[in-house]
């Protein structure tokens, strides 16, 4: 199967159609997240269907709805990965911990009291000279 396009997200589907959403069968396509960046990817859904994703523009997100036939669809969802959770406690900690991820050319993902990046050992390194207690956690990251 080869998918071209995304036809939706579940969340509107779900909200557009809530009398279907117990009847939804839901298959999932489980990428990591520097797969979401890409257009061109194989992969093997949740119950072992080969897929092909070739979208001719932009990328994909968690929910997103790449085929529907009846009450059964395949949705992308965001495998769990080794992140570092960075709890800062005020704007120079932000800054000092945003900073250092900025200098790695890590994605980033900014929370009101932590930064969430990919886990790096030298990052963690870094962060701690820093006076900060960054923590690896595994969790689904989707900047």
């Amino acid at each position: 199967m080869i998918i071209n396009q995304v036809i939706g997200k579940l969340t509107e589907l779900e909200h557009d159609h809530p009398h279907e959403k117990g009847a939804l069968t839901v298959e999932q396509v489980f990428l990591s997240w520097d797969e979401l960046q890409k257009r061109i990817l194989r992969k093997t859904t949740d119950v072992g269907r080969d897929i092909g994703i070739q979208l001719e523009s932009g990328h994909l997100h968690p929910g997103d709805i790449l085929y529907r036939e009846d009450n059964h669809v395949i949705v992308v969802s965001v495998k769990e990965e080794a992140v570092l959770i960075v709890p800062v406690k005020n704007m120079k900690e932000m800054g000092l911990a945003a900073h250092a991820i900025g200098n790695m050319h890590a994605p980033i993902e900014v929370k009101s009291d932590s930064l969430i990046t990919p886990y790096n050992p030298v990052l963690v390194e870094q962060l701690s000279k820093m006076g900060l207690s960054p923590v690896k956690e595994d969790r689904a990251f989707a900047p």
